[in-house]
């Protein structure tokens, strides 16, 4: 489009703004006066914030110091203050507390009713700062809607006042609950001890004496106990006794050889003889003896005088021999009944000591459990009691502290919240123009057939004033032609159809005078070119 057609259309909308003012005119009126109605009947809206930062519950930690351990403790804490803060109690107490407001219609229903408390409600928000998530930060914003910024800073005082008491007393009752619980179960984990005490207590009792004995086999790693101990050294005396009896045989066996037959003292061992002294000397005495015969026999006869006198030396001591042979025979066999005595004695001491090791070893297993369930049963009432401890410490510590910590004072905007009076009004006065402008646009089609037909002309059906050439629609319905319909006459806008002009170039009037618009009479000056003729529709 170029600039002349730009300024023709342009005339043409201001003409037709001009000729249909009773259309736009009103609505923007409508619309501006609405408008400013809204605006001086509508209420302003202040909103209070007070900042609070929270802390975890376990103050009780020195090490925390009353920090979140974690994203999602942090997320369940400030979870639990937003559903505190908009508790119907405590909106109640706040909204009692402050009173109602001054523009407020006093009504015969106490304050607050269920309504006010429920309105109120819609005007408390708890969240974080700049539209983070919870659990990202221990910061809240406690934001309370007014109709005066007084209003507001009051109601968002108090509600922060009694959302602190109501957390107070939430911990406060909780604690409680935890105590009941945690008293019951001290109780019953004292019970216990006391069953199980009685119980290792009895088994003790039969222990008796061997008690030591007992808890040294019931302990790992102990290493043995004194019972353990002498069984050894019983079994070791045994051992020793029986040993001592079989040397003690074996040398009354030599020792009858030897009284039979002398000369095999010579070829005793050591050992026996070193047991007899007095047949180690008279061994000793033989030797010589018979070393001396020998040797007289070496150098004289049977017959000779000294001969003679070293074999009845020989004899004699032969005789010594077998003598002191039957008194070590008789010392030997009394040796051996004692032996055999004392071996029989420690043989019934290990008897009676490996029966009562028998009977620990049957009482360890037992023993063993009680002592374990004993100190399971001191372990639980040491913890249920550190624990009931804590839950004492915490409900006396939810009386002192909170949870939430308030930082300054609440704060209010300059202005009040939503659009001000005069957008407002200029809002209504641009919705009316644009309202009344797209009314004319919808019922008021423009001069070239380029900008399409009106909407209209597809629900009641063509004019009788249009093309004749064209398909006329039956009952405003597209695409049924009438036949034999007759065309009326063309307003004075529009463009001269070829049918409309007389072979000397007048024109014919196709309207009669009751549908006549505007007169058609026009000078029968040669006319210039018409436009080009569009099919009915078209975008041209």
């Amino acid at each position: 489009m170029n600039e002349i057609d730009l300024a023709q259309k342009g005339k043409e909308l201001v003409s037709i703004l001009r000729r249909k003012w009773w259309m736009w005119i009103p609505i923007t009126l409508v619309t501006t006066l609405g408008a400013l109605t809204f605006a001086l009947v509508k209420q302003d809206v202040w909103q209070a914030s007070q900042t609070m930062v929270i802390r975890d519950e376990a103050a009780g930690q020195l090490g925390g110091q009353g920090r979140f351990d974690n994203m999602n403790t942090m997320k369940a804490a400030q979870e639990m203050v937003v559903e505190v803060s908009r508790n119907f109690n405590v909106l109640e107490t706040t909204l009692r507390e402050v009173g109602p407001a001054k523009t407020s219609r006093r009504s015969a229903k106490p304050w607050p009713s269920i309504g006010d408390v429920e309105d109120f409600r819609k005007l408390v928000e708890v969240a974080p700062p700049n539209g983070a998530e919870f659990g990202t930060t221990e910061v809240l914003h406690l934001s309370v809607d007014g109709e005066t910024p007084q209003r507001a800073i009051a109601l968002t005082n108090a509600l922060a006042a009694h959302l602190d008491r109501a957390l107070k007393d939430l911990r406060g009752r909780r604690a409680a609950g935890v105590i009941q619980e945690l008293t019951d179960a001290a109780r019953l984990a004292q019970n216990h001890l006391d069953i199980t005490t009685e119980r290792l207590e009895a088994m003790e009792r039969e222990v008796g004496s061997d008690l030591g004995e007992l808890r040294k086999l019931s302990e790992a790693g102990s290493g043995d106990g004194g019972l353990q101990v002498g069984w050894g050294q019983i079994k070791q005396q045994i051992r020793d006794g029986q040993s001592e009896i079989a040397r003690l045989e074996e040398q009354l066996r030599l020792l009858k050889e030897a009284r039979d037959q002398p000369d095999k003292i010579v070829g005793m061992p050591g050992q026996l003889l070193e047991t007899q002294p007095a047949l180690r000397r008279l061994k000793e005495g033989l030797v010589d003896t018979q070393l001396k015969t020998a040797e007289l026999l070496g150098r004289m006869s049977e017959e000779h005088p000294l001969v003679k006198a070293a074999l009845t030396s020989e004899r004699e001591v032969q005789a010594d021999i077998r003598a002191e042979i039957g008194t070590a025979i008789s010392g030997i066999e009394a040796e051996l009944l004692v032996q055999r005595s004392r071996l029989a004695s420690v043989a019934n001491q290990e008897v009676e000591v490996r029966k009562r090791l028998d009977g620990l070893a049957g009482m360890r297993a037992r023993y063993t459990n009680l002592v374990a369930e004993v100190v399971q049963a001191n372990q639980v009432l040491q913890e249920t009691q550190h624990k009931l401890g804590e839950a004492k410490a915490n409900q006396q510590a939810s009386l002192a502290s909170s949870v939430i910590t308030l930082v300054d004072s609440p704060t209010v905007g300059e202005h009040p919240l939503g659009p001000g009076k005069t957008m407002i009004l200029a809002a209504g006065i641009f919705g009316g123009l644009l309202m009344g402008g797209g009314l004319i646009f919808l019922t008021t089609p423009l001069a070239q057939p380029r900008f399409g037909r009106r909407w209209t002309d597809q629900l009641w059906g063509r004019r009788a004033t249009d093309d004749p050439n064209q398909p006329v629609p039956a009952n405003g319905h597209p695409g049924q032609n009438v036949p034999g319909a007759i065309p009326g006459g063309r307003r004075a806008s529009d463009p001269v159809p070829p049918q409309a002009q007389s072979p000397g170039g007048e024109l014919r009037d196709r309207r009669s005078g009751q549908d006549r618009r505007a007169p058609d009479r026009r000078q029968a000056d040669p006319a210039p070119a018409a436009p080009p003729q569009y099919p009915v529709g078209s975008s041209k």
